[in-house]
């Protein structure tokens, strides 16, 4: 029961974080395109597919630089691709073999086109993003499975800190909470202290 309340709890924590960091980049969207934020029933309807759409996209995970099969049967190419995940997987922990796996893209030459993961719950999806913090081998790296909305976010955060760093200011770095980056002064060693 207690496990039970824990994973409502979690729930509910995770959707009022959504809730809020939407509320956040809507806020930041309506201050840089003021004349075009005209009809509220819209931007509540796209508030809300966006919370469905992150919502639905919780379950996935990404990973990226896995390399394409060159199994000729479409069976062979998703049957190694499950071996590769696991692989990957096996040294971090014990996790369920997921549900579905998609190649993102074109396939292209010597291209590693992006794998999404999906799982039956949300659960599984956030402790293999947590295994990231054990994970020894840095070449392959899970991601959340990130709506449009978010990536542009991420982007301009991104963005924004390469552009103050190349103009100087030394002092900042990029911290993420729940996969979402900010830009936050830099703790210096030797400062002032507290009392």
């Amino acid at each position: 029961m207690d496990d039970h309340f824990r994973q409502l709890n979690d729930r509910i924590a995770t959707v009022e974080n959504n809730v809020k960091i939407i509320q956040d980049e809507w806020a930041e969207f309506k201050k840089n395109n003021n004349n075009s934020v005209e009809n509220s029933e819209i931007n509540l309807n796209n508030v809300v597919s966006e919370i469905e759409e992150r919502k639905q996209r919780s379950c996935n995970v990404m990973l990226f630089n896995i390399p394409e099969s060159t199994a000729a049967e479409l069976a062979g190419r998703v049957a190694e691709d499950l071996q590769k995940v696991m692989s990957i997987l096996t040294p971090l922990g014990t996790f369920p073999q997921p549900n579905k796996m998609i190649r993102l893209g074109s396939k292209k030459p010597n291209v590693k086109r992006p794998l999404k993961i999906i799982y039956d719950s949300e659960t599984a999806a956030r402790e293999i993003l947590r295994s990231n913090k054990s994970n020894p081998n840095r070449e392959y790296h899970f991601r959340p499975d990130l709506t449009v909305l978010q990536r542009d976010y991420n982007n301009r955060v991104r963005k924004e800190y390469l552009d103050r760093t190349a103009n100087g200011e030394s002092d900042i770095v990029l911290k993420y909470k729940n996969n979402c980056p900010f830009i936050a002064k830099q703790n210096v060693k030797g400062g002032p202290s507290k009392k």
